[in-house]
């Protein structure tokens, strides 16, 4: 049933646009002429009606509370404490457990580096989305090696 109205909406806003122009230019066919070969013509009832019918079809789709959600962003904010989870990531990309020393940790974070160091592969000729990856890996094992640092002091 929406459909159908918003549809006749429409349809009432088309009839009233070309009546328009045919009453602006003297003859209803000059009208339907602009109307097809100049769209740009496009005065006030027709918009009008269009965005009434296409609102009555979808309302969700044309609503203003089309449930925006804002996300917050934080770059670069001091936080002393990491959760938890974000330092279990961090041990999984250096392969590494709680348990083990910091020695054991630097010794990991340093044979990753040498494997995935963007230098040490771009010198092997390989594609593009390899080095790509490999400096997505760096940065990542940067990150949990810093973090992991500044936990445990």
């Amino acid at each position: 049933m929406k459909m159908i109205l918003g549809l006749v909406i429409i349809a009432f806003g088309v009839f009233l646009e070309f009546m328009w122009l045919g009453f602006c230019f003297g003859s209803i066919i000059i009208g339907i002429l602009l109307l097809i070969f100049a769209p740009s013509i496009l005065f006030f009832p027709f918009n009008f009606f269009l965005i009434i019918g296409l609102s009555i079809i979808n309302p969700n789709k044309y609503s203003r509370s089309s449930k925006f959600q804002y996300r917050r962003y934080s770059q670069n904010q001091t936080n002393y404490t990491q959760p938890q989870s974000n330092l279990d990531k961090y041990y999984a990309i250096l392969e590494s457990q709680k348990t083990d020393s910091f020695d054991v940790i630097k010794a990991n974070y340093r044979r990753l580096m040498k494997e995935y160091h963007y230098d040490s592969l771009a010198s092997k000729d390989l594609s593009e989305e390899i080095l790509k990856f490999a400096e997505e890996k760096t940065q990542n094992i940067n990150e949990a090696y810093s973090a992991i640092k500044d936990a445990r002091r």
